[in-house]
C-alpha cells in the first residue's frame, strides 16, 4: 500500500524544529513564519556536556529543550508530549497518516542517506507525510530540502531508535492535530517569551543533561581546560558549528529569536519600547563573534591557550548579557 498526505506541506528554512512546526502548522491553516514557530515553542537553551563517551568530549547545545511538545502546550494551552512507538514503530506512525494527520518524528542524521553524514547528530526533527509499502520506504520533509525525502524502513527505525549516548532517542513521535483549538498569538506570545526566560533562569533537566543560562557560565569557567581534552581541536570545531552553521542562522539561534521578537511587537505593542529584538540582535553578535574564535582555535596544529581564554571572556560576556535578558523579560513581559 502507498499513502502521501493530499495537499502535504514542506517550505524549506533553517532549523529542523522551527521547519517541521511551521509546515505542520500551515497544512493545518495556521501559515505562521518559522521564527514565531521557534519562539513558541521557546526554543532558546544551552547545553554543555563533558563526558568521555561521546564525539566530542565536550559539547555544547544551543536550542532549548521538548520545543516541539511546548510548541503545541502553549499554542492549544493542553499537555503536549513525545510518544514512543517502541513496539511495531513503522505500523504505529503509518495509522496517523492514513487520517491525513502529519507525523513529527525525532530521528539522527547519521541515519539519512541524503545527510551522507560520518557522524552522529540524534534529536533531528522531520515531518512525516506519506508510506510506500512495496518500495519499503517513509516520506519525510526536511529543513532545507526541496519537496519529500525517501528514507528506507531499516534507516527510519535506526534513526528513531538511535542510542548515540549525546542524546539516545526511545522512538519519540507526536501526531497533533490542533484542530480549532489554537488560541489567538496575542495570548499565545507572551506566554512563550516568559517561558523560555524561566526555562533559562531556572534550568531543564532532561536525556541531553541541564539546558539554561547556568551553564554558559560553567562552559566559559571549562574553556581554557579544553587544551587538555585528547579531541581538542573536534571540541572546537563542533562548538563552531553548532553557533555558526548547523541550521542556527550563525548565531545559535538568537537571530531566529530575534525575528520571533520584532513579529511578536505586531501582535502584542505593549512589547514596544522593551528593546527586546535589539538586545536579543546583540547578543546574537557576541554569539557569532565566540563561534569564529572557536573556528580559529580548530584550525591550529596545537591548543592555543590565548584564544581558549578570549573564548571563556566571550562566553563570560554572553553569560552576563543573557541572564540579564532574561531577568528583564520575568519582570516586563
Amino acid at each position: 500500500m502507498k499513502k502521501i498526505i493530499d495537499n502535504w506541506v514542506h517550505i524549506p528554512g533553517i532549523h529542523c524544529g522551527s521547519v517541521t512546526l511551521r509546515d505542520v502548522m500551515t497544512y493545518y491553516g495556521y501559515p505562521w513564519s518559522e521564527a514565531m514557530c521557534f519562539g513558541i515553542g521557546a526554543g532558546l537553551g544551552f547545553y554543555y556536556t563533558v563526558k568521555d563517551d561521546i564525539s566530542p568530549t565536550r559539547m555544547i547545545f544551543l536550542r532549548g529543550p521538548e520545543m516541539e511538545p511546548a510548541f503545541f502546550s502553549v499554542a492549544t494551552a493542553g499537555p503536549a508530549s513525545w510518544k514512543h512507538a517502541v513496539n511495531d514503530t513503522l505500523e504505529t506512525v503509518k495509522r496517523p497518516i492514513d487520517k491525513d494527520t502529519p507525523v513529527i518524528i525525532q530521528t539522527d542524521i547519521y541515519n539519512l542517506a541524503y545527510y551522507n553524514s560520518s557522524t552522529h547528530f540524534p534529536g533531528h526533527i522531520v515531518s512525516l507525510w506519506g508510506y510506500d509499502d512495496d518500495e519499503g520506504v517513509m516520506y519525510v520533509a526536511d529543513t532545507q530540502f526541496e519537496g519529500l525525502r525517501s528514507v528506507p524502513y531499516a534507516d527510519f527505525l535506526d534513526g528513531m531508535g538511535s542510542k548515540d549516548p549525546a542524546n539516545p532517542l526511545d522512538y519519540n513521535y507526536m501526531d497533533i492535530n490542533p484542530d480549532k483549538k489554537v488560541r489567538p498569538l496575542q495570548e499565545i506570545i507572551p506566554e512563550a517569551i516568559r517561558l523560555n526566560a524561566v526555562k533559562m533562569l531556572e534550568g531543564v533537566k532532561g536525556v541531553r543533561g541541564e539546558s539554561g543560562v547556568r551553564m554558559i557560565k560553567e562552559w566559559s569557567n571549562d574553556l581554557p581546560s579544553w587544551k587538555d581534552a585528547p579531541d581538542w581541536k573536534w571540541c572546537a570545531r563542533f562548538g563552531y558549528q553548532v553557533i555558526k552553521k548547523r541550521g542556527v542562522a550563525g548565531a545559535g539561534f538568537r537571530w531566529i529569536y530575534r525575528d520571533f521578537l520584532k513579529e511578536a511587537e505586531d501582535f502584542v505593542p505593549r512589547l514596544r519600547g522593551l528593546g527586546l529584538p535589539a538586545r536579543m540582535d546583540h547578543i546574537g553578535n557576541k554569539w557569532s563573534g565566540v563561534g569564529a574564535v572557536l573556528k580559529e582555535i580548530s584550525e591550529k596544529e596545537r591548543p592555543d591557550e590565548g584564544l581558549l581564554r578570549d573564548a571563556s571572556a566571550r562566553a563570560d560576556e554572553i553569560w552576563v548579557l543573557e541572564l540579564d535578558f532574561y531577568k528583564t523579560v520575568i519582570e516586563k513581559v
